[in-house]
């Protein structure tokens, strides 16, 4: 009974589970350690909702979910396969069977069959060990895919979270800027009413507080729009602001003057290309591997009887074993264009990677100009706001000695709060762009020095 030992020892091996998942630690993808960087826990308590709640990063867990479920699929093909596959019918022979000089009347009987039946293939050509490893390489590139979401998706909200905050600051500034307008608005109509005005003067300061009041009306459309985007981005069913942090307590990393283009290798895009050209090989070989003859290893263990009485009986016993071996001399050439397309495939895929690095150094290089801007421009704008408080300084003396009027103390405070405005958008600008920075070096924390 050895047949029956190796059936129980292989049904045994095929309920042991089969390419093992690996634990995807998606605590690295959020890269806490980096967004601590901005002080901001409001920022940190919405990560906590997006990671939780974002479709697309639950779309993306899955598909790495599937995949690993795939090196299990191919790993099975590496096990013996046991199956029953029994039947039970009834026989209606014709008046006249013949056997040589035998001939058999007609007869009706029952034939019950109730195997259990083995097969494996021997993996003499490594080919099921190749289709597994190819498995495997899709699922480290479905790993890098979801990889790619968490950086993307995490960059998009920061980015519209400060954006948002950007939003609020000039709306308060601008509303008071709107106050001051008004005021000259009505000042310069008094200075009109008793003739120390033209009517041209009033219409241009009615013309600049229309402008004013259209640029908050897309302000405040702008907010709403972002607003609804960023609720979406967390997986929330609500049509409320969201919270922000005060505009004074924001901060950013600093930004490197340069960086190496080694940092590519960072990138999720240029991990999941170099994984895909690995796996495109692998299919180049498995594809050559079916040319070759294929040797089937089969078994069958049961009983077969004609009658439920005597199922089993000694006699009824059945087993049986052998080795089949399989060439396909024709297919029409269907292997042949399989194994040319997975060449070319392979091919494709090189030069898919060759064109990633390219992409990649132009956008770290993109961002990081970007970012060295901004940072140049919120340093000019913090001088030009402080020429302007400067300028406004004087313009109160001069109101407070009689030396101008209020009309222009007041003209000086617009300026004042429409370089304000500036400054806040610099500042802002430069924050967005060490986001940009952080996804376009593949969401590692750039400012370290050994990078």
């Amino acid at each position: 009974m050895t047949f029956k030992k190796i059936l129980i020892i292989s049904l045994f091996l095929i309920s042991l589970p089969v390419g093992a998942k690996e634990c995807t630690n998606r605590l690295d993808y959020m890269n806490m350690d980096w967004w601590k960087n901005y002080n901001d826990e409001v920022l940190i308590n919405h990560f906590q909702t997006l990671y939780e709640n974002n479709h697309d990063l639950r779309i993306a867990a899955l598909k790495t979910k599937q995949a690993e479920e795939n090196i299990r699929l191919a790993g099975a093909n590496q096990l013996p396969q046991l199956g029953f596959d029994g039947s039970v019918s009834r026989v209606f022979r014709g008046p006249r069977t013949q056997f040589g000089s035998v001939v058999i009347p007609k007869y009706i009987q029952n034939e019950i069959f109730l195997p259990l039946n083995a097969s494996y293939e021997i993996d003499i050509w490594g080919q099921n060990y190749l289709n597994r490893k190819s498995a495997k390489k899709q699922a480290e590139i479905a790993k890098q895919q979801e990889r790619a979401a968490y950086i993307y998706i995490t960059s998009s909200f920061a980015a519209d979270y400060y954006n948002l905050i950007k939003m609020d600051e000039l709306e308060r500034n601008l509303l008071k800027i709107i106050d001051l307008q008004k005021n000259i608005v009505s000042m310069t109509e008094k200075k009109y009413n008793s003739g120390l005005a033209s009517i041209n003067e009033v219409l241009d300061e009615k013309q600049i507080l229309v402008n004013f009041e259209k640029d908050l009306n897309k302000l405040k459309e702008n907010k709403k729009i972002l607003n609804d985007e960023a609720v979406v981005l967390l997986g929330l069913n609500t049509d409320k602001a969201i919270e922000l942090s005060d505009y004074q307590s924001i901060s950013s990393p600093q930004t490197p003057e340069t960086l190496s283009t080694t940092i590519i290798q960072f990138r999720p895009d240029l991990i999941s290309s170099e994984d895909y050209v690995k796996k495109s090989g692998i299919d180049v070989r498995v594809a050559r591997r079916e040319f070759l003859p294929k040797f089937i290893l089969y078994g069958n263990l049961g009983f077969n009887a004609y009658k439920w009485n005597r199922m089993f009986a000694g006699e009824t016993f059945l087993a049986n074993a052998g080795i089949a071996p399989r060439w396909d001399i024709f297919t029409g050439g269907i292997k042949m264009a399989r194994y040319r397309i997975n060449k070319y495939e392979y091919k494709k895929a090189v030069e898919i990677y060759e064109k990633t690095v390219l992409t990649s150094i132009q956008e770290v290089n993109d961002a990081l100009a970007e970012a060295k801007t901004t940072k140049a421009n919120l340093i000019k704008s913090d001088e030009d706001y402080s020429i302007e408080k400067e300028k406004h300084i004087l313009a109160e003396k001069q109101f407070s000695i009689g030396d101008s009027s209020m009309l222009d103390e007041m003209k000086s405070e617009v300026n004042l709060y429409v370089a304000k405005q500036r400054n806040i958008a610099a500042k802002i600008d430069n924050v967005i762009s060490s986001i940009s920075l952080y996804n376009a070096v593949g969401g590692i924390d750039y400012t370290k020095n050994d990078l």
